[in-house]
């Protein structure tokens, strides 16, 4: 019995938990955005209404100020991204982090069916004779997917007689918030007026360039403007932020790596079908209920639905119509929105971070959830260009369909001058007075100095042909002959690429080259009516071991 007391006046007493604090939104907000290190340029974002995740990620910094009182405490960081990476979060200020907990169960048709699945709510539906509605205490007894109530006739399956039916809820069940809520415990600390500095990252954001250029009418130069296009795919809405984009390839996980037996598109397979699994993820919070069919409750839930909380029908929303184009008007549209008046102090600049790049918007700008968003960061009028007709030789092959190409000069102190990060181009040229649509291309990142190409679509009527011919060819090598014709009115400037492959060489080419990208180039202008020749040589490459590699059976052993 001694021991007993003993023991019982020796357990320590639990200490109550610490005090909570609410900051119901951030004092001012930064976001840095990063580019899908593995989105191609010519892939366009994905359509606002897509339902496609996004695959860059931003680094967002929230300034909040709370009053703390003494002591451990924690800190409820209300309206955070709802794609934040929780692990990644830091907090300066206020005293020292112990714990950390994101709730993903948000205040939604989903959280509250999960929440009062077995309690009592009222059911709201509208009698067939009157039209007048009706109220009825009735017990939850499904899930959400088909739900089921228990009331005075029995079960009942809610949404399927065709008349409006709501459930009504007394009140918020406990642990459901709002908007997405992350809360952190922390140690001692002396309270008062604390400024808060929380810093993490998130995915489900990308941002992408947009150019547009009018064409001069003798292809001799191009008036070019470009947009920044960020997307969010995000729930929560940032007011007022500070926004950058970065531009460079930054390897992100958004997930772990992919096991070395799996391949990668059935890692994508596996997180997707985790994703849907997911009662909790974003794209799973609102529900559709399932009705079954009149006459018999065994054959389940059957599509189409009979009835369900589904929309009024709608006309299909033009792609177009999900971008906001104008400047930090919100990202909720309306007049602001729709200003598109471009002058150089509301065009974002560019500033240099070693081999990146980053545009800063000037002025403070609202990024909308599940939002586009375009700002101006380019316009350079005048900058000179040339059309001109590449032909390609690779090894043994030689692609003879001419590829119109438009040249930009962007060479160091010339009329542009500007890195530019990769992107869709659209290629404007006037005729009879009106732009017209020339083409659709892409442009990969560019520094300065660099050529930029936009390949053109191709000419089925164009002047300039190319031909092969085989001179001579002896144990290994053959020699080859291009004549590049033109058949136009005007000189046209022409260039052949030669470049070796892993089963042949190209050498001995006949005409002065230079040395771009690893290719040998013959740039050459083909007079009116006239016609131009280079000659070559291709040898077979001797692969060491490709003859006995599959019957090596490794080295010999002592």
């Amino acid at each position: 019995m001694l021991l007993l007391v003993a023991g019982v006046v020796a357990a320590p007493a639990r200490a109550a938990d610490p005090p909570v604090v609410a900051s119901s939104k951030p004092d001012h907000v930064a976001i840095s955005l990063y580019r899908d290190p593995n989105r191609n340029p010519d892939v366009p974002l994905p359509a606002p209404d897509d339902g496609e995740p996004l695959g860059g990620f931003a680094l967002i910094r929230e300034t909040r100020t709370v009053d703390l009182p003494p002591g451990p405490v924690i800190v409820r960081f209300e309206g955070v991204s709802s794609s934040i990476l929780p692990e990644s979060a830091l907090l300066r200020g206020g005293g020292k982090p112990r714990e950390k907990n994101y709730d993903r169960r948000l205040l939604s048709q989903r959280g509250l069916l999960d929440a009062l699945t077995g309690q009592q709510v009222m059911l709201r539906t509208t009698d067939p004779a009157t039209g007048k509605a009706r109220f009825e205490r009735v017990r939850v007894r499904s899930g959400p997917e088909e739900l089921i109530v228990e009331r005075k006739g029995g079960f009942e399956a809610v949404q399927c007689s065709g008349l409006p039916e709501t459930l009504l809820y007394d009140a918020v069940p406990a642990g459901l918030n709002p908007v997405p809520t992350l809360s952190m415990t922390l140690g001692d600390q002396p309270g008062g007026r604390t400024k808060l500095e929380l810093t993490y990252l998130a995915n489900n954001f990308d941002w992408q360039s947009n150019y547009v250029g009018e064409i001069g009418a003798d292809a001799k130069s191009v008036d070019l403007f470009a947009w920044l296009t960020v997307a969010s795919g995000d729930s929560t809405s940032f007011t007022g932020a500070d926004m950058a984009v970065i531009a460079g390839r930054i390897a992100f996980f958004a997930a772990a790596p992919i096991a070395g037996d799996e391949e990668p598109w059935e890692a994508e397979e596996r997180r997707r079908q985790e994703a849907e699994d997911d009662p909790w993820h974003p794209d799973n919070i609102e529900v559709w209920f399932d009705c079954w069919p009149r006459g018999s409750s065994g054959s389940g839930g059957y599509y189409p639905r009979l009835f369900g909380p589904d929309r009024l029908p709608e006309g299909q929303i033009d792609y177009a119509a999900g971008y906001e184009i104008g400047f930090y008007g919100g990202g909720g549209g309306g007049d602001e929105g729709s200003e598109i008046v471009v002058t150089g102090s509301r065009i974002a600049p560019r500033e240099d971070i070693g081999d990146y790049k980053l545009y800063r918007v000037p002025q403070p700008t609202t990024l909308g959830a599940q939002s586009r968003k375009q700002i101006a960061f380019l316009e350079k009028p005048g900058v000179a260009a040339q059309m001109l007709h590449a032909f390609a030789v690779t090894g043994d092959n030689f692609d003879g369909y001419v590829d119109p190409v438009l040249r930009i000069d962007n060479k160091k102190g010339g009329p542009l001058a500007e890195p530019l990060p990769g992107g869709q181009v659209a290629l404007f040229q006037r005729r009879f007075g009106e732009p017209m649509l020339a083409a659709q291309t892409d442009v990969k990142d560019k520094a300065v100095g660099e050529l930029i190409d936009l390949q053109l679509p191709d000419q089925d009527d164009s002047d300039v042909d190319a031909d092969q011919e085989e001179l001579d060819s002896g144990e290994g090598w053959t020699r080859y002959r291009i004549t590049i014709e033109n058949d136009g009115e005007q000189p046209e400037p022409v260039e052949v690429s030669f470049a070796s492959d892993a089963s042949y060489m190209v050498d001995k080419i006949g005409r002065p080259t230079k040395l771009r990208d690893g290719k040998r180039i013959w740039s050459v202008t083909v007079p009116a009516e006239g016609k131009k020749t280079v000659d070559y040589r291709v040898n077979e490459v001797d692969r060491i071991g490709a003859d006995n590699q599959d019957d090596w059976e490794g080295p010999e052993e002592d």
